[in-house]
């Protein structure tokens, strides 16, 4: 066992793959192809000029300094998806930029199974019952004669997907992927779950790199953004701020102090 938290474990299976076993579902990493970090180094010499290509510490530096982060681009994490259920699958598919998607789907396979919403639910048992309802309609037209095609119109989008695989480059996954489904308010609990596992997985091969990702295009990138946005809307002066200012934030970090005045995040939804 290499991580265990209150609701999720990372473990290695046989193969030596790790897996990210969550409430519901698991994800496997089945590559993850600069470990090391050899491959950014070599490219990010290449894109500088410089000699020294295994200095794995530039490719940290060029997120850093905000460089174009283009050498990330032929980096990847391929992630195989067990239990997942369908609403999850559509998020994520929906990013045309991932390098591979692997998924017999159910034109051809059937689901057995469903995951209950993680979002706040007012009635469990409606929920519970309306769902079990869709899944005893999905198969009894299996059951009846129907192609899988045709029975999956009445199968509810909560229904589990059999295992399926996507390969995503760090580019999508830094810029696009993590930002818009965990660090952005507004995803759905069960996709924002997941996500956090595929998060957790290629955290736990290269934290540096990954924790740079998150400083660099995660909450406090966004907060920031915020702060500025709503600083040069409402035209607040210096005096105006140090009004504002409680007793306790005098002592506190100025970036931190503004990010908790003016970084909060709102969702649309």
């Amino acid at each position: 066992m290499l991580v265990s938290k209150g609701d999720y474990m990372i473990a290695r299976n046989d193969q030596g793959q790790l897996v990210y076993n969550g409430d519901t579902f698991k994800i496997v990493l089945q590559r993850y192809s600069d470990p090391e970090r050899l491959n950014s180094a070599r490219n990010a010499a290449i894109y500088l000029g410089k000699s020294d290509r295994d200095n794995t510490r530039r490719p940290l530096s060029i997120i850093k300094q905000g460089h174009v982060i283009e050498i990330f681009r032929g980096e990847y994490a391929e992630f195989e998806f067990i239990d997942v259920d369908k609403t999850t699958y559509d998020h994520i598919i929906t990013y045309t930029t991932r390098n591979m998607r692997v998924a017999g789907g159910n034109r051809a396979l059937t689901s057995d199974s469903y995951t209950i919403p993680s979002d706040k639910i007012k009635n469990s048992e409606a929920v519970s019952q309306a769902i079990d309802n869709s899944m005893w309609n999905y198969k009894q037209l299996i059951e009846l004669g129907e192609t899988k095609q045709v029975a999956r119109s009445a199968m509810p989008t909560s229904a589990k997907m059999n295992p399926f695989v996507y390969q995503f480059n760090f580019v999508t996954l830094m810029q696009a992927v993590f930002p818009q489904r965990i660090w952005e308010k507004g995803a759905q609990s069960n996709t924002t779950k997941v996500i956090k596992g595929m998060w957790e997985l290629v955290h736990s091969i290269d934290s540096e790199l990954w924790d740079i990702a998150y400083d660099t295009f995660g909450v406090p990138a966004v907060e920031w953004k915020t702060v500025r946005s709503k600083l040069n809307k409402n035209k607040i002066t210096t005096n105006q701020l140090i009004d504002k200012l409680k007793e306790n934030q005098l002592d506190m970090p100025l970036e931190s102090v503004l990010r908790s005045m003016f970084g909060a995040q709102k969702s649309m939804w």
